[in-house]
């Protein structure tokens, strides 16, 4: 690991951030996966692409990954902070399954603030 990743990772402390931006939102279908665990909620943004791919398509929530500066969107998503992700990155790896995979993306709260968490996105292998 460079010394710039570990700086980014002292600094944001992704660990600590789950980007949500599907169907384990508030009040969408899968919430109850990870109502349990305790935390603030903070709307924003996360740059991106959103393709028909995984389980969560069949739903009607489009899979994301990352892409091209020039080909990114503007995605709706919310930011669980909680020191209590730590315990549960397991559960919701299994959870999401082997069609997407656990990556570190930068997000935009709406108050201005940058942020550094992990968000679901496709798994390539298994698309």
């Amino acid at each position: 690991m460079t010394e710039e990743e570990k700086e980014l990772l002292q600094t944001y402390k992704p660990e600590k951030s789950l980007i949500i931006y599907g169907s384990l939102a508030p009040n969408k279908p899968n919430h109850a996966v990870v109502e349990h665990i305790k935390g603030e909620w903070k709307k924003g943004i996360v740059r991106g692409k959103l393709e028909n791919v995984g389980w969560g398509a069949a739903l009607g929530y489009l899979g994301f990954k990352h892409c091209r500066k020039k080909d990114q969107q503007k995605i709706s998503m919310f930011a669980l902070i909680s020191d209590e992700l730590v315990s549960n990155w397991q559960m919701l790896d299994e959870f999401e399954g082997d069609e997407y995979r656990r990556i570190l993306a930068k997000y935009e709260l709406d108050t201005g603030e940058i942020g550094v968490g992990y968000i679901y996105a496709i798994n390539e292998e298994k698309a």
